[in-house]
C-alpha cells in the first residue's frame, strides 16, 4: 500500500503516462509491423451501439467477482479491494471517465488495432484473436485469476472486432466496462463498513491538481 500513488495528481499522471503511452506507442509498433492502429476504426452509430450492448454481459461477471465467494477469484477481489479501490477513490468521476477513455482507446489500439490485425494477415482469425488476447492477459497479470479473466475478456473483445470489423466496438466495451467498474469500486462498494472515508466525497478530494503536480 505504501507504494501506491498518494494523491489524485499522481493517479492521473500515472494513468496518462501508461494508458496515453499506449496510444502513442501503438503508432511506432504499427509502423514496425506494417499496420496502422486505426486502419479499422470508423465512427458510426451502428457499431457504437453494438459495443454498448456487448458491454452488458460483462457487468454481471464483474459483480459476481466483487460480491461472490469464488476461491479462484479471491486474489482478484483482494487486488480490487486493497489496491485499485484505495488508489482510484482519490479521483473525481470525470477523472474516472477520462482514465477509462484512455484505457479503452490505448489498449484496443495496441492489442486489437495492431497486434490482432497484424497476426490476422497470416493466420486464421481465431488464432489471431487468441494470440492477441494472451498478450492482453499478460499485461494484466497481477494474479493468475486476473490473467485468466483478462485473457477471456480480450478474446471477447477480439471476436467482437472480427465480427464488426470496426475497432470502435471493442473500444466502446472497454471504456464502458472500465468506467462502470471504477465507479462501482469507488462510489458504491463498501467492503469496510466502518472506514472513515467510504467513499471519499468529491468535495473532500484534493482538487488543487496544480499544487500536487508542481
Amino acid at each position: 500500500m505504501d507504494q501506491l500513488p498518494k494523491t489524485r495528481a499522481e493517479v492521473i499522471t500515472i494513468s496518462i503516462l501508461v494508458e496515453g503511452g499506449l496510444v502513442l506507442g501503438a503508432y511506432p509498433l504499427g509502423w514496425l509491423l506494417g499496420v496502422h492502429p486505426l486502419s479499422n476504426f470508423v465512427i458510426n452509430w451502428h457499431d457504437s451501439w453494438i459495443g454498448m450492448a456487448a458491454t452488458l454481459p460483462l457487468l454481471p461477471i464483474f459483480l459476481i467477482m466483487i460480491h461472490g465467494s469464488i476461491p479462484f477469484l479471491g486474489k482478484l477481489k483482494t487486488i480490487s479491494k486493497d489496491t485499485i479501490r484505495p488508489m482510484m477513490r482519490r479521483c473525481t468521476i470525470p477523472d474516472l471517465i477520462g482514465i477509462s477513455v484512455l484505457a479503452g482507446v490505448g489498449e484496443e489500439m495496441v492489442f486489437r488495432g495492431v497486434l490482432q490485425t497484424w497476426l490476422a494477415q497470416d493466420s486464421p482469425p481465431w488464432a489471431a484473436v487468441m494470440a492477441a488476447s494472451f498478450s492482453f492477459g499478460m499485461m494484466h497479470s497481477m494474479s493468475k485469476s486476473y490473467f485468466v479473466l483478462a485473457t477471456l475478456v480480450g478474446a471477447y473483445l477480439g471476436f467482437l472486432f472480427v465480427w464488426t470489423g470496426n475497432l470502435i466496438a471493442p473500444i466502446m466495451v472497454h471504456f464502458l466496462y472500465d468506467a462502470f467498474a471504477l465507479y462501482y469500486l469507488t462510489r458504491v462498494w463498501k467492503p469496510y463498513p466502518n472506514e472513515e472515508q467510504a467513499p471519499i466525497p468529491d468535495e473532500e478530494i484534493d482538487d488543487d491538481f496544480s499544487d500536487d503536480m508542481f
